[in-house]
């Protein structure tokens, strides 16, 4: 189905999390969490070694107290669960013995840390570098591609049909590009439109040359029809010695590879600094200039440096809105808060504050950034939109034109309010 209207598509900017790619089967951050604690416990376990385990059984205790003490002082209004993001947060604390540590990791703990600093210089096996760099490095070469379904290449991308045909029916025949950001580091996007050849995302015969046009083989950029902009890296892209950034190839094995996979793991403010990571960044930000409706599937906001792009454009301009999709984002938004409109079940003006009280927390919390006092704390009820719905109904609607439907109504009823 056409939903003949370019004016809104041409507005439309996608944002996903791991909630988008979960129907292929890949793991969510908390779900990782999990898998991580319990292989620490497996005694037969051979990607840690006995001290990675202690230290990571330490570290999930102190994420627990942590999410309890967060719980407790919002006076039942808020549980919280550690997930793998926050992980990756504090193992990287430690090892840069930063200024800021949530107890328990400082005051009498700090000795634990110490000790198995020392046991793990003693282990007699080969390690790369100090224990944290070893424990991130294991948990980016080998639990990603189990998490992520890649090893084995089994993801069932089949949910994505209803994107493909989204694309066929609404962008073949016209000059029109779909911009999807994302944080997610799995290839389902690249299995899904492989044969289609209408994915770009960013590499010409595996070499990354960006989005700038004036840098892209002409027919390489306008056979796609998708702008796929990776912000967090993938799980198939390298960097050589010589700084390159390429895709994974039989024929990359034989070239000096400094980086595998070339990725962020965890929130990464300060990668950010670092090609491509920088200049996707800064593609984000100007697309978010330009777009006017902020479609932001499977993602919890859990990364307050994402946040503050998307939080500022919709402050400073009353026309832009957020539709948030994602089946469970809030333990106390009930099914009888919700309305329906155009057949998407959205969330009641009078309980958005639930969400905004959300936000506001992660914003303010210091364990997701380092200065949390210059994070954007609020935004207005009026600048977004929420539906509890999975990913595949998600895409139905769209490809029964019923998401463009309801962002022009949206439209509409900006441009007829007064204020």
């Amino acid at each position: 189905m056409n939903c003949n209207n370019n004016e809104i598509l041409n507005d439309v900017l996608i944002f996903t999390g791991a909630g988008f790619s979960k129907p292929a089967d890949c793991k969510l951050s908390g779900e990782m969490l999990k898998d991580l604690e319990k292989k620490s416990n497996e005694e037969r376990n051979d990607i840690f070694t006995d001290t990675e385990k202690k230290m990571i059984k330490f570290i999930l205790s102190c994420l627990d107290y942590q999410a309890r003490w967060r719980s407790l002082e919002s006076n039942g209004k808020y549980f919280y669960i550690p997930n793998i993001e926050e992980f990756a947060v504090l193992l990287r604390r430690i090892k840069n013995r930063e200024n800021y540590l949530p107890y328990p990791v400082t005051g009498n703990w700090s000795d634990k840390i110490m000790l198995l600093e020392q046991e793990f210089k003693k282990e007699e096996q080969k390690y790369e570098g100090d224990l944290y760099t070893s424990i991130e490095r294991k948990i980016i070469t080998k639990c990603y591609d189990e998490w992520l379904n890649c090893a084995t290449g089994a993801n069932n991308v089949s949910y994505l049909d209803n994107l493909k045909k989204f694309v066929k029916n609404n962008l073949s025949n016209s000059d029109l590009k779909l911009d999807i950001f994302t944080l997610n580091n799995d290839l389902i996007m690249e299995k899904a439109f492989k044969e289609e050849n209408t994915l770009y995302t960013g590499f010409v015969s595996n070499k990354w040359v960006g989005f700038e046009k004036s840098d892209i083989d002409d027919n390489t950029f306008s056979a796609s029809r998708i702008n796929y902009y990776k912000l967090h890296g993938s799980l198939d892209w390298i960097r050589l010695t010589d700084g390159t950034v390429r895709k994974k190839t039989q024929e990359s094995e034989n070239l000096e590879i400094d980086i595998e996979p070339f990725l962020i793991f965890g929130h990464g403010t300060k990668i950010y600094t670092v090609d491509p990571f920088f200049s996707l960044l800064e593609l984000f930000k100007a697309k978010l200039k330009e777009k006017k409706y902020y479609l932001v599937i499977g993602y919890s906001f859990f990364d307050p440096h994402i946040n503050n792009l998307i939080f500022n454009e919709l402050m400073n301009n009353e026309e832009k809105v957020l539709l948030i999709i994602n089946p469970k984002i809030n333990d106390k938004i009930q099914e009888k808060d919700f309305y329906m409109m155009d057949e998407l079940k959205i969330l009641k003006k009078d309980k958005k504050t639930l969400l905004i009280e959300e936000f506001e927390n992660i914003q303010k919390n210091p364990l997701y950034s380092d200065t949390p006092e210059f994070n954007l704390k609020k935004i207005s009820p009026e600048s977004f939109e929420y539906s509890p719905i999975e990913t595949e109904n998600f895409l139905s609607l769209l490809i029964n034109c019923k998401i463009i439907k309801f962002l022009n109504n949206i439209k509409n009823k900006k441009e007829e309010s007064p204020f």
